[in-house]
C-alpha cells in the first residue's frame, strides 16, 4: 500500500478532517495544465465558469489532459494512504474564481448531495494557481466532520460557486478555522463531512482549483440508479458502479456523448439527494438560519 502521507498526516486528517498543503505538480506540469485549460476553454468558447455548467464537471471523460491529471501519482498515493489501493474517481469539478470576482462558497459539506455510503469520499483540491489569503482559499472548520452530516439548505447563497447555493443551517463549532494556503501545483485533501467555505477572490489573477472526488471501490451509491465512475488505481471487485473508459481523443464523438450521459446522471442524482436531504428540514430551519 502506498504511504505517501506520514503517520502524523494520516492522524491529522482523521482528527481534523483535512490535510494540507501537499505537493503534486512541478512548475513545468502546472504550466502544461494551465495551457491545456486555456486551450479547452478556447475550444468550448469561454471560461468554464461562464459557459454551460456541464463543462465544469467531469472533463476527464472528454479530455486526455484531465484524465492524466486525475491519475497523478502523488495525488493517488496520498489518497491511497487514506482509503486504500482500489480507487474510483467519482467526479471532477472546476472551481475557478475570476480576478476580483464575488464568487463564494458558504459553509457546507460535500456529503449531503453525493449519496455515497459509507462516508469515505475524499476530495483532492488541486491548485493550478497560487491560492493566497486574498484569493479565496478553502477554509475548514477543524474537526467538524466528526458529527457526520449536518442540516443544510440550498438556494440561499448569492454568488455561490456551488451548484445548489447551499449553506449549513445548524450550529457547528467555529472556534478553530484553518485556511488551505496553496502554491500552484499543491493540493489539499478533505473529508466529505468536513464543513468548509471560501471567500471571494480579491487578486488580479484567476484562482483555479480542481476538485477530484475519490472513493474506495467498496463505496455504494444509495439512490435509485446505478452511477458511473472511473477506476484510476487498483481493482474493482465490488461492481457497485458502471466503470467508464478513459478518453481516446479530446472531444471525440464517443467521448462527448459519454460525458453528456454521465452529466445528466450526476445532475439527476444530485437533485434527488438534495430533495431527500431537505424534505424533512425542521420548519424553523427551512425558514432561515438557526445559528
Amino acid at each position: 500500500m502506498a504511504q505517501s502521507l506520514s503517520t502524523q498526516q494520516v492522524t491529522d486528517y482523521r482528527a481534523n478532517g483535512y490535510v494540507a498543503p501537499l505537493d503534486a505538480l512541478d512548475a513545468a506540469a502546472v504550466a502544461h495544465y494551465r495551457g491545456e485549460l486555456e486551450r479547452t476553454e478556447a475550444h468550448l468558447g469561454g471560461s468554464l465558469m461562464a459557459i454551460d455548467r456541464k463543462y465544469r464537471g467531469n472533463l476527464h471523460m472528454m479530455c486526455r489532459w484531465m484524465d492524466e491529471l486525475a491519475r497523478t501519482p502523488a495525488i493517488l498515493d496520498a489518497v491511497e494512504s487514506l482509503i486504500g489501493p482500489d480507487i474510483l474517481l467519482y467526479t471532477s469539478r472546476f472551481f475557478i474564481k475570476e480576478p476580483n470576482s464575488e464568487g463564494i462558497a458558504a459553509w457546507h459539506q460535500d456529503c449531503t448531495y453525493f449519496g455515497l455510503r459509507p462516508y469515505d469520499h475524499v476530495t483532492a483540491w488541486v491548485a493550478l494557481s497560487d491560492v493566497t489569503e486574498d484569493a479565496g482559499p478553502l477554509e475548514f472548520a477543524v474537526g467538524s466532520h466528526i458529527r457526520g452530516a449536518l442540516l443544510q439548505k440550498s438556494g440561499v447563497v448569492k454568488n455561490s460557486v456551488n451548484t445548489a447555493g447551499q449553506i449549513i443551517v445548524e450550529w457547528f463549532d467555529q472556534s478553530r478555522i484553518d485556511r488551505a494556503i496553496l502554491r500552484a501545483g499543491q493540493f489539499s485533501l478533505h473529508h466529505t463531512c468536513v464543513v468548509h467555505q471560501s471567500a471571494p477572490n480579491r487578486r488580479d489573477e484567476r484562482r483555479i482549483g480542481i476538485a477530484l472526488s475519490y472513493i474506495p471501490t467498496r463505496t455504494r451509491y444509495i439512490g435509485n440508479r446505478r452511477m458511473p465512475a472511473y477506476l484510476v488505481r487498483g481493482q474493482d471487485t465490488y461492481g457497485h458502479f458502471d466503470l467508464q473508459p478513459p478518453p481516446a481523443r479530446d472531444f471525440g464523438a464517443e467521448e462527448v456523448a459519454r460525458h453528456e450521459v454521465t452529466f445528466k446522471a450526476y445532475i439527476d442524482t444530485f437533485f434527488e439527494q438534495l430533495d431527500e436531504a431537505e424534505r424533512h428540514l425542521p420548519r424553523e430551519v427551512a425558514e432561515g438560519l438557526v445559528y
